[in-house]
């Protein structure tokens, strides 16, 4: 790999011995050869890399926001990442507990703006026109008034978004009318099941299931809900491989090392070695 000026690797992948420097030598020098026609010949149909990427070629675009707003760029049930994504056209949006935001699309404009828009969401001033830019300001996000969840009881609550780090659960309803929504925590993704879950989304589509049955852990440090499906399975003595519970913690054999073979006497090995030899002959 390289370019007119010189090579910034090479791959050599020669299992015989003997290979001498002036052999090398002698390779490379064809390699420059067959390097530089290529290159020529891709220089006929394009004299310089294209500024961007064609519209047929799918983009990224990565930012990062605070821990604290990410709830703002998802929203209630995943209603506001839902809108970014149908208005601005995008491929998906990945969201992951650290803040991290990565924007996937084809239109490169189209995903600048939902980028300004997430910036603008998180920044403290968002919520203006929602997903498209249109429309009047927001008022405040109407906040759950029912009773307060019950800290290790069980809920069979409603699956109102799935994403890379968990699942988000209405484990009490809000108000019949809509005025205010239902009490939603987060089963994040190592709480999914006392087996490692490698892929959150494909998880729960194979479970082909619209709820979830998890315990109620109580808030985290930052206030948030905290549930877990694992803990309702490890009370119904579901373990996971070695029998432990712990998804990718893994549990040590305490069973004794198996005592080594025996070895074989001289007199032995003479046996087999002369079977071998008629055999051949």
């Amino acid at each position: 790999a390289g370019n007119k000026e010189g090579i910034t690797t090479f791959q050599l992948d020669i299992k015989c011995e003997g290979l001498t420097l002036d052999t090398m030598a002698k390779a490379l020098g064809q390699a420059r050869e067959g390097r530089l026609h290529i290159l020529g010949e891709m220089e006929k149909a394009l004299k310089e890399p294209r500024g961007e990427l064609p519209a047929t070629v799918p983009k990224v675009m990565k930012l990062k926001i605070a821990e604290d707003s990410i709830g703002k760029v998802i929203g209630p049930g995943g209603r506001q990442i839902r809108a970014l994504i149908e208005d601005f056209d995008l491929a998906n949006i990945d969201v992951e507990e650290t803040g991290d935001v990565q924007i996937s699309g084809f239109d490169t404009e189209q995903m600048e703006k939902a980028k300004e828009m997430i910036t603008l969401l998180t920044s403290g001033n968002g919520g203006k026109g929602g997903g498209g830019g249109g429309g009047g300001g927001r008022g405040p996000r109407p906040e759950y008034t029912g009773p307060p969840a019950e800290e290790g009881k069980t809920y069979e609550g409603k699956i109102t978004g799935i994403h890379n780090f968990g699942v988000f659960v209405e484990i009490l309803p809000g108000a019949e009318d809509g005025s205010t929504p239902g009490l939603e925590g987060l089963c994040h993704v190592s709480e999914l099941h006392v087996e490692r879950v490698r892929n959150c989304e494909g998880f729960i589509r194979a479970m082909n299931t619209e709820t979830l049955e998890v315990i109620y852990l109580g808030k985290n440090k930052k206030g948030q809900h905290q549930l877990s499906r694992k803990a309702v399975l490890e009370e119904r003595g579901v373990r996971g491989r070695g029998g432990g519970g712990g998804g990718s913690r893994r549990v040590e054999n305490n069973k004794p090392p198996s005592p080594p073979a025996p070895e074989m006497s001289k007199e032995e090995v003479d046996v087999i070695a002369q079977a071998i030899d008629n055999a051949t002959d």
